[in-house]
């Protein structure tokens, strides 16, 4: 049978390395004892996690790792329902064993594409600064960039907060008005941070591209599955 920290990356919950943090600071039980780092699981085990009951089946044990693609939709908000949130784009997912984890997020004033997998270890190496992976976005903005401005944008400018933000592409794409930039980071709203610095206001932001996956003709509100084999994206 798997040990714990894999349990817990198949059920969609962290990563195999966050789990032995949170086995480590006693967040895991399993049957109703603290779980320790390597500990075997078996059929009808019971895991507690977060005061949630997860049930170790044969069903569960033989899940896929599943990778989709999801149009996020205008004033649609990136977390889980709760009293306060009910326009979430968890509603619109598709139904699963284990839990759906989003990779990386939009705001709610955003839209395009968003990246969804059933596995705590995927979604840790396709978010972490390290892989490398390049976001790209259309972004409109108030007024048109001069030279000084985008070369700044590339060489990397305080954002606040102690970060450093940058382009790793910029591309002024004339007919629609609109540009086409990539980041290789995801700090939280890093585009809007990067062009109000330079004093601009940012009135549409649309992801279009995460690594190899683009968002190509899906609709608003709708998904697609990404090939189940996923070793062979190149970003996996």
């Amino acid at each position: 049978m798997h040990r714990i920290q894999k349990i817990m990356s198949m059920l969609g919950l962290v990563s195999r390395r966050d789990a032995e943090k949170l086995i480590d600071a006693k967040k895991i039980r399993i049957n109703g004892k603290f779980a320790t780092v390597g500990q075997k699981v078996f059929i009808n085990d019971i895991i507690v996690y977060e005061n949630k009951k997860y049930v170790i089946t044969n069903k569960l044990i033989n899940t896929q790792i599943q990778l989709l693609a999801y149009h996020k939709k205008y004033g649609e908000i990136v977390t889980k329902k709760t009293i306060q949130t009910n326009n979430t784009v968890f509603e619109n997912l598709p139904k699963s064993d284990s839990r759906w984890i989003n990779i990386g997020r939009l705001d709610v004033n955003s839209t395009g594409l968003l990246l969804f997998t059933n596995s705590g270890d995927l979604a840790h190496k396709l978010m972490h600064p390290s892989s490398g992976i390049i976001r790209t976005y259309n972004v409109s903005i108030n007024r048109v960039m001069n030279k000084s401005e985008i070369n700044k944008s590339l060489s990397g400018l305080d954002i606040g907060n102690r970060e450093v933000g940058r382009f790793h592409k910029i591309k002024y794409k004339k007919r629609d008005n609109i540009y086409e930039v990539s980041l290789m980071t995801g700090k939280n709203r890093e585009i809007r941070r990067i062009f109000n610095t330079l004093g601009f206001r940012v009135t549409m932001l649309h992801r279009i591209k995460y690594g190899d996956v683009s968002l190509d003709a899906l609709k608003p509100g709708k998904i697609r599955y990404i090939k189940s084999d996923t070793s062979n994206l190149f970003f996996y």
